[in-house]
């Protein structure tokens, strides 16, 4: 019944964090809209509030524009105003520095115009904009996004023609100062590498293998190596193919093998504990006949 009643109080308090931190995240724009209440309910055309500014960007529509169907008296505001103006905005007199989430730092070296764009729909670049109840929602096409029509055949793919400074030739803004000591981590959380490293394996290997990663430091092998591998196999796999471990491990027993109670006759012992944690690393040496084998004909002590 305690074990219920404390879960329950978990949850509770989880919500009240999620809620909390979304409340705030909306919170940090002045405005409020609805693009689902005006483009889905209403039937409203983009084109009626957003126009085309000069940088090739789409205009947010001004009070003037709005005031086309929302009757606005500017002079006399009232709660009605909180509507669209979010509490912040109305203790600032009103003001709006902030509707929208600011874009990817990528986007200060890119070179865009709806122009050129006009005939393709906003949900192929926004996702379901139309669907949206927050502005803090709003989705900004990444270059995957991109390249479904620059591909070389229905739109231009090079990098000239959307990016100011970054070319193949030319490393991005993110390559710079300690970049060779975290690219790692990057790797294997930003899909974007493909765009430059046309084979991504092949440009791994042709570094890796005559240069060790930062973390293959001079105790790699006795204290740390066997870790990662379990947690991680396939970074391994990178440089070393299973038979380098096999080689290896045949002749080197594991650094757990030297403890004291590894083969005791003993429930607790090394070996079970290991093997009871993860057993598939086991397997990388012992076949599971070796356990049958030995445990037949041995009787442990409790």
């Amino acid at each position: 019944m305690n074990r219920t009643y404390s879960f329950t109080i978990m949850i509770a308090l989880a919500a009240m964090l999620v809620f909390t931190v979304t409340a705030c995240k909306k919170e940090d724009f002045e405005l409020k809209f609805d693009h689902q209440l005006h483009v889905v309910d209403n039937e409203l055309e983009c084109s009626q509030c957003h126009t085309p500014a000069e940088d090739g960007g789409m205009g947010s529509p001004t009070m003037d524009k709005c005031a086309e169907c929302h009757d606005i008296d500017v002079d006399n505001p009232s709660e009605e105003c909180l509507q669209c103006h979010t509490v912040k905005s109305a203790k600032d007199d009103y003001a709006i520095e902030k509707s929208a989430p600011e874009k990817p730092k990528g986007y200060r070296d890119l070179i865009f115009s709806h122009e050129p764009h006009e005939d393709v729909e906003c949900s192929t670049c926004h996702g379901k904009i139309s669907k949206l109840t927050e502005l803090a929602d709003i989705e900004w096409p990444d270059m995957f996004k991109c390249k479904q029509c620059h591909n070389g055949d229905e739109a231009p793919i090079e990098c000239e023609v959307c990016h100011k400074v970054v070319r193949k030739e030319i490393p991005p803004e993110s390559h710079h100062g300690d970049w060779a000591m975290h690219h790692g981590l990057a790797s294997r959380t930003d899909r974007s590498c493909q765009f430059c490293h046309d084979s991504e394996k092949r440009f791994c290997q042709e570094c890796h293998q005559t240069q060790k990663p930062r973390d293959h430091i001079f105790n790699w092998k006795t204290t740390q190596h066997g870790q990662d591998a379990t947690h991680n196999r396939r970074l391994c796999a990178v440089c070393h193919n299973s038979s380098f471990c096999v080689d290896c491990h045949r002749t080197k027993r594991p650094i757990s093998h030297a403890r004291g109670d590894w083969m005791a006759f003993t429930r607790e012992n090394g070996h079970a504990e290991e093997a009871r944690l993860n057993f598939r690393s086991c397997n990388v040496c012992h076949t599971t006949e070796e356990c049958s084998k030995c445990h037949q004909r041995i009787i442990l002590r409790k």
